[in-house]
């Protein structure tokens, strides 16, 4: 067979690994030690022409974001939670999925990029994809909630000169990586090409994955939304890349007065989820106020217990404690 056909043609091997160092982040000799690591396990495309080539750079960038496949990683603690109580409610363990549901309107994205946030404050990678914000506005969000200023309004405290100096680099150091998902995209599509901005710049893998939300990433059918394939995917994906997911679901009711229940779940989310936590902002749905208190409380299969009170800062992007 000849050697452009079979992997073992070093000039193809080279742009494959300059490519992947390209994407990636690695440096370029780690890359192409994998390649031929590659070549050598016939992991390859058996054509590597243009269309070849990308496939095989797909292929290890997918396993240089994954990072090591260990049992230990799943033994790790929770990931930690800013709220006094509430580690009890989420579980964001790795290779387990935990969602977060609420009415409309009272503040779930908000949650859900406050704990990725705090997360990658604790040291941990974390990932925020977004089918519904786009990735700049989710950056000023951030702001907000990390430095207690609405960017989009105000200038922070000490003006933006110094703001710029000093708070600029600690984002960037920041392991949070945050995308905004296009229409269309799928949920490993999404995860992937966040994964590899993570690795590009911390040389990590993701230990948090908050994804808002399950209804953006289901595909229509008959019979509606089918967020239990969804679902699916995202327990697989967190057994995958040994990650905590984290992910959102707006719960639609005629009865906003009535508490959620498991009855009222999206599909599948029952099923697939380890734990399911729900915000509350009593009012927000129902009268369309401004109401700041909330409570964040697990749903189990009989009654909701442990209730955390928060309170909402509009302008700050965040929960607090009550």
């Amino acid at each position: 067979m000849p050697k452009s056909r079979n992997g073992s043609n070093t000039t193809h091997q080279q742009q494959i690994a300059k490519e992947l160092h390209r994407q990636c982040g690695c440096g370029y000799q780690e890359a192409l030690r994998r390649v031929r690591e590659a070549v050598e396990a016939g992991m390859l495309p058996p054509r590597l022409d243009a269309a070849g080539r990308a496939a095989a750079v797909a292929v290890l960038s997918e396993a240089l974001v994954k990072g090591p496949s260990t049992t230990r990683s799943r033994l790790q603690a929770a990931c930690p939670l800013p709220w006094p109580g509430a580690a009890a409610l989420a579980g964001l363990v790795p290779g387990r999925v935990t969602a977060l549901v609420s009415l409309p309107t009272a503040g779930r994205s908000t949650l859900a990029l406050n704990m990725a946030l705090h997360a990658a404050e604790q040291g941990r990678s974390a990932l925020f994809t977004s089918g519904e914000i786009t990735t700049d506005v989710l950056k000023e969000k951030v702001i907000a909630a990390r430095y207690g200023f609405d960017p989009r309004r105000q200038a922070p405290p000490g003006g933006w000169p110094a703001f710029r100096a000093s708070a600029l680099p600690e984002m960037e150091a920041l392991p949070l990586a945050l995308h905004g998902a296009t229409v269309g995209s799928t949920a490993r599509d999404s995860l992937i090409s966040g994964a590899a901005a993570i690795m590009k710049r911390h040389q990590r893998p993701i230990g948090l994955w908050a994804i808002d939300t399950v209804q953006h990433f289901s595909a229509f059918t008959d019979t509606g939304l089918d967020t239990a394939a969804t679902m699916r995917r995202l327990r697989t994906l967190a057994s995958e890349y040994n990650m905590a997911v984290l992910v959102t679901a707006q719960v639609v009711t005629d009865r906003p007065d009535e508490p959620v229940t498991t009855a009222r779940l999206p599909e599948g989310m029952r099923e697939h989820a380890e734990r399911v936590i729900v915000l509350d902002r009593p009012g927000a749905y129902w009268t369309n106020s401004a109401a700041a208190a909330a409570t964040l409380s697990r749903l189990p299969d009989t009654g909701r217990t442990q209730m955390v009170p928060l309170t909402l800062q509009f302008e700050n992007c965040r929960f607090l404690s009550a």
